[in-house]
């Protein structure tokens, strides 16, 4: 078996001026209905929404993505299992591009501190 690994680290004050600036536009581009939700309801959404736009990076970076023209991000969604903690859900062209290089699953795991927001995943392939 295979694997990819892929790490990401986002600023969190750089983010919470994309999203004043950008707003519900911004938001809608890069995360999915479900993952506005969560972390909008949080104390601090700017940190969990980095940690999750830093898991699609390290997602895309698992996957080997060499991608050309725009980015589908909503394709990567970081969900909450049973137990809390995050998994990944992929769809559309990502999803597409998982089963092409015979991804099994793929693990994440998210981190945030004051000034940063961290993820890395790894993707299980078969073969």
């Amino acid at each position: 078996m295979g694997i990819g690994l892929g790490t990401d680290i986002v600023d969190i004050a750089r983010l919470e001026r994309l999203i004043a600036v950008g707003d519900q536009v911004f938001l809608a581009r890069w995360f999915t209905p479900e993952e506005r939700a969560y972390c909008s309801g949080k104390a601090r959404p700017a940190a969990h929404y980095a940690a999750r736009l830093a898991a699609k990076e390290a997602v895309a970076k698992a996957l080997a993505w060499q991608w050309t023209g725009p980015v589908p991000w909503r394709d990567i969604e970081i969900r909450h299992g049973p137990t809390g903690a995050p998994v990944v859900r992929l769809s559309g062209k990502v999803e597409e591009l998982a089963a092409a290089r015979s991804v099994t699953g793929i693990t994440v795991s998210l981190s945030h501190a004051q000034g940063h927001a961290t993820a890395v995943a790894i993707a299980a392939m078969a073969g």
